[in-house]
């Protein structure tokens, strides 16, 4: 039976890697190209059994016209990000299922929204805030680089991206679909026996594991707080100035007053 010309081209792609094309004059390293390249491809395509084999990197290296060590570290990347698995005596495969299938999802039909009056708890309302509109919008996406100094915009274009990028995909080929189950509602497990290690190494404080609580933000934390040691009715101190949430997280746990 003959196959279709797009899975012919596919697995000529796929063995014969014709369609990476290296810049030599581009301040991104060929192995980076490399690996870019691949993935792209690897994402884009469809392979079964008997296409999903990978040339050797001896191969691939002649090929491409590239140092064997170059093809190396550009396979190192794709199999700790999991979008290929070597067997012994074997060669080297396309991983199945690829990365991408854990992060992404197809996006929702459109549902018509019934009609109804908006309800909004006493608690909610009672919450003293006057801004509307555009003024609940930071404008960090919208924020050049240089020194800010509004409080809550951290100096993202300071934070290692490849570094993290590298870490989450390493985690995520290790744990795959577990990391979309519930977990411990006090949060991952490895991440805080690593939080207690550090404390105990660089801040002198002993704790266990199961006395950490993983939360989302700052606000979420001080609410957890006030939640757990303010009863309704309390009045509450804190300083003045400080941190402008902080009056409305209290606000919320019941404290009928803040004191400064």
């Amino acid at each position: 039976m003959n196959k279709s010309p797009g899975k012919k081209r596919r697995r000529h792609s796929i063995i014969a890697f014709e369609m990476i094309r290296l810049d030599r004059a581009a301040a991104e390293p060929l192995h980076q190209q490399l690996y870019r390249q691949i993935r792209d491809e690897l994402v884009s395509g469809t392979f079964s059994d008997s296409s999903s084999r990978l040339p050797s990197s001896r191969e691939l290296a002649i090929e491409v016209g590239v140092s064997r060590l170059t093809v190396n570290l550009a396979f190192s990347r794709l199999h700790a990000e999991g979008y290929l698995w070597s067997k012994p005596g074997s060669g080297t495969f396309v991983a199945d299922p690829l990365p991408e299938t854990f992060l992404s999802a197809q996006k929702p039909k459109a549902v018509g929204q019934l009609a109804r009056s908006p309800r909004i708890s006493d608690r909610v309302t009672n919450l003293l805030d006057e801004r509307v509109g555009e003024q609940f919008d930071l404008g960090a996406p919208a924020a050049e680089v240089g020194a800010v100094f509004l409080p809550g915009l951290p100096a993202v274009d300071e934070f290692p991206l490849e570094a993290w990028e590298r870490l989450r995909a390493q985690v995520l080929a290790r744990k795959g679909a577990n990391l979309l189950r519930y977990a411990s509602n006090r949060g991952d497990a490895d991440l805080r026996k690593a939080i207690a290690a550090y404390l105990c190494d660089f801040r002198g404080a002993r704790c266990h594991p199961d006395q950490i609580v993983i939360v989302a933000g700052m606000q979420q934390a001080m609410l957890i707080s006030a939640m757990a040691l303010i009863n309704p009715g309390e009045a509450a101190w804190i300083e003045d100035p400080g941190f402008p949430q902080a009056r409305k997280v209290l606000a919320f746990s019941g404290a009928p007053e803040t004191l400064c």
